[in-house]
Parts: C-alpha cells; structure tokens; sequence
C-alpha cells in the first residue's frame, strides 16, 4: 500500500520548506499568490488530501488537468545530455497541451518499492528514463497508467513486455567500432558499461559479436560489466577500476563518452598516450568531448529527438490503449575520430 502523501512530501518534490507549503494550503496572507498556485498544483497531483476548501479556487486550479509524469533517478540538472532529453520531452507535451510534472525516485523508495505519490493522482501517463533495478521496474510495469521507458532494466526480456520502450540504436554501432579496432590490428580489446542497462547490454552484444566473428577469444579481464556503474561514472572510480587491473588492454570500448572521457585521463595522467598506447572510444557524442585535444570515436545521439519520441510515443498509446506494445529504437551514426586512428603489427 502506497504511503499518504504529506507536506513533507509536496516540500521535497518542490524543493522549498515544509512551513512554506503548510502555510500555501492554510491560505497564509504571507504566501504570494505564486507560490500558493505551485503548492496546491503539486498536493493535487500527489493526491494530497487536506486542502482547505477555497484554497484550489483562488489559482483556479482543476483536477481534469491534463498531466504527465517524467520519473527518473538521474539529477537531469547536472548534465547537458539528460536537460536536452528532457526538453524534448516538454516540447511534445506543451504543444498537446499537456503539463509535464517531475519526480525524483529516491534510493529509499527503490528499496521499499514505493512508486512516486504523484502516479495515484491526476496523472494521464508518465515516462520512465534511466535503468532501475528490475523489482522496481516491474513496480512500476504493474501501474494501469499509459507509461513509456526510455532505457529499461536488461533482465527484463523484451517478449511479453507491458509498456513502450524507446532507445537509441546501439549495437550495429559498436560492432562496427570494434571491427574498425580489430581491422588495424587490435586483439586486446576491453569493454566498460553497466550491461544491466538495456542500452549497454547491447552495445555489449555488439562489441562480443565483432570479436566472435573475428574468432578472437573474449579477455574477461578486460571487460569491466560492473553493476555498480557509479564506480566509473566518476574519474576517481574510474582511476580506482582501471588501476586495479594487472595490464591494460590496447583498446578500450566505453559505454559512453563520460567514461571514455575519464579512461582518456587516467590514461594520460598515467604517462600514457591515446591511441598510440591504448585506442578508446565513447558513445553519446557528448559536447564536452570537443574540450579534448584529439577527436573521440562516439556515436552520434540525438536525445532531444529521444525525448520527443518517447513523449510522441506515450501520447500514441493513451489513445491506443489495446495497440501491441512497441520496442522503438532511433538510428545512429559512428563518427570516427583519431582517439582509434592506430594500426598495430
């Protein structure tokens, strides 16, 4: 059973004080008429049940607002990558005249199994974006609103699956990164990504699938498939996972260009060069990567379109309610750069 919603809560997914909120739905002659309409906005669509009468009339507030959740456990605010997903997802939303509410998903309510207070109220539909565990994935799976995913958890098989999944494409990507590695002589070829992610998983499955059809066997030294991914989405984890193994290998494949960006200095803070010592490539053609003094090999992905795509997606779906699901993926293009420009004997 869902937990009742509390100001407590409305402060935490608004980021203001809990005397602030309680004051916004008292009526307090101290609250600015903005911040009051905020507040009630916010208990209505958490299903917050104490508002003072009169109070939902004053911002002339209704509860057939037309609304969407956006879920994610990522602080969106911290990269460009996850704020340009976002405002694609707005873009969509705003021009079917849909608002689009935001709510963290917390580690405690991962563990406890406790969806966002916010999916019991006036909520139309919600998208999910980022890979969560697969108990909380399946949480969320078994909600009866319209929900689309962006990412998924990758013990999740695709047959049988109750909601809409948008991706970028990602293995073709790969695989044809790692035979460009294999065709200038690389036969130590590592691997770093989370491939309990839907999306790593398969860049994964293209970088085994280049190696197999090459017959060069799979060094699982050199594969780095932690779940814990935070431990090398930092440059100290990163450092600590790179300098824990006995030897590097020639070319390392990154599950995205934040990890290619650490590998690259740890690399270089280490004496060594890229790619004459080791070839790294990325994924996501993140803009921070034009602060490097050598081109990166990435893959081109467009996540404002992702995020439009998926909100496009969603809207689709409450309309077509008894439609067959659908596993979408928008294509993608390698760009090569010198960070694998090497030929080896």
């Amino acid at each position: 059973m869902n937990k009742k919603v509390t100001t407590y809560d409305i402060s935490n997914e608004l980021g203001i004080s809990r005397n602030t909120v309680s004051k916004a739905l008292n009526n307090h002659a101290s609250i600015s008429e903005e911040t009051r309409k905020k507040v009630i906005e916010q208990a209505i669509a958490m299903g917050y049940n104490k508002i003072i009468p009169g109070s939902s009339e004053r911002p002339a507030i209704s509860r057939s607002t037309k609304c969407i959740a956006f879920l994610t456990r990522i602080d969106v605010s911290a990269s460009g990558y996850w704020m340009n997903l976002m405002s694609g997802v707005e873009d969509v939303l705003r021009g079917s005249g849909y608002d689009m509410k935001m709510s963290f998903i917390k580690d405690e309510d991962i563990i406890s199994l406790m969806v966002p207070p916010m999916l019991n109220s006036t909520i139309d539909g919600f998208i999910v974006v980022g890979m969560v565990n697969k108990a909380y994935t399946e949480k969320l799976l078994e909600h009866s609103l319209p929900k689309v995913f962006i990412d998924l958890n990758a013990e999740l098989p695709l047959t049988d699956l109750k909601t809409d999944l948008v991706l970028m494409e990602s293995e073709e990507s790969v695989y044809q990164i790692t035979r460009h590695l294999i065709e200038s002589g690389h036969r130590e070829i590592g691997f770093i990504g989370d491939i309990n992610s839907r999306s790593l998983f398969e860049r994964w499955m293209g970088y085994s699938r280049a190696l197999h059809e090459s017959s060069i066997p799979q060094n699982p030294n050199y594969c780095i498939t932690s779940t814990h991914s935070t431990s090398y989405q930092s440059f100290e984890g990163m450092a600590d996972t790179l300098g824990a193994l006995d030897q590097l290998p020639t070319a390392l494949i990154c599950g995205n260009d934040l990890m290619a960006l650490h590998a690259i200095r740890f690399v270089k803070e280490n004496g060594m060069r890229v790619p004459e010592d080791i070839a790294i490539s990325g994924f996501d053609q993140m803009k921070e990567t034009k602060l490097l003094d050598i081109s990166l090999t990435t893959v081109t992905n467009d996540e404002f379109q992702l995020g439009m795509r998926a909100a496009e997606e969603l809207l689709y779906r409450m309309q077509r309610p008894n439609r067959p699901f659908e596993v979408i993926r928008l294509s993608t293009k390698v760009c090569f750069g010198e960070s694998t420009r090497t030929t080896r004997a």
